[in-house]
């Protein structure tokens, strides 16, 4: 079990770890049996920080940029031969008491009521599906204080256009199923956030809508003093 990236006790990526040990032993195949991180989609931070595992924020769009790098150092070394999600879905564990809410392991890539898929499973969907797709992420952040921002989708389509409250922003490409348009001028009030990526019948639109209010309080906690 391999948690690099989320426990305090760990380094940052899991690929360090993988290539000491293939260093090591460069004849025998290794499987990780679970990686993950924990995640809330009430909790919301931008730019994401990596928190205190114990502490009661576990920030959605942070579980899901240790994903993609996870994900990523996994799928390129070959000498692994199976890999492992933690876990499916958020589940009861007694004596937790940490995320939204106490008695819960918030690692699931799907809401503790199997409702809601967290930005993470969206980034699986884009590697591992065929069918045509798109999704944006960081998307329950929906009041902004600030007043430009970052416009990332996960799809397995070439590239990607946006609109922002009807206005064509721009055609971005696909790249390792992410896609970024950034700086992106938000107007106060409403805005209606639209991506469109494939064509004809692969065609696939996802759209949300913010609000930009600078008034509104960020209640995201301080950065860690241990940077962690």
């Amino acid at each position: 079990n391999r948690y690099y990236g989320w426990y305090p006790d760990k380094g940052e990526t899991i690929g360090t770890w993988a290539d000491g040990v293939h260093r090591e032993t460069p004849g025998r195949a290794m499987a990780v049996s679970e990686y993950g991180a924990g995640a809330s989609i009430l909790h919301q931070q931008d730019p994401a920080r990596r928190p205190e595992t114990t502490a009661g924020f576990h920030p959605e769009h942070y579980q899901a940029l240790y994903h993609e790098k996870n994900w990523r150092d996994l799928r390129d070394r070959p000498f692994i031969w199976a890999s492992f999600v933690w876990v499916g879905f958020d589940f009861a564990s007694d004596g937790r008491n940490e995320g939204d809410r106490p008695g819960v392991n918030d690692k699931g890539l799907v809401s503790h009521d199997r409702r809601t898929p967290k930005d993470a499973y969206y980034w699986y969907q884009a590697n591992w599906t065929t069918e045509p797709m798109v999704y944006i992420t960081h998307r329950r952040q929906v009041m902004r204080t600030a007043p430009r921002a970052d416009i990332k989708v996960y799809s397995n389509r070439p590239e990607a256009s946006l609109t922002v409250n009807g206005v064509a922003v721009g055609t971005a490409p696909v790249q390792d199923h992410v896609a970024v348009w950034p700086d992106v001028a938000l107007r106060p009030g409403v805005n209606r956030i639209a991506v469109q990526a494939g064509v004809g019948a692969e065609a696939r639109l996802d759209a949300v809508e913010w609000v930009y209010d600078p008034n509104v309080l960020d209640v995201a906690p301080p950065e860690p003093a241990t940077g962690k």
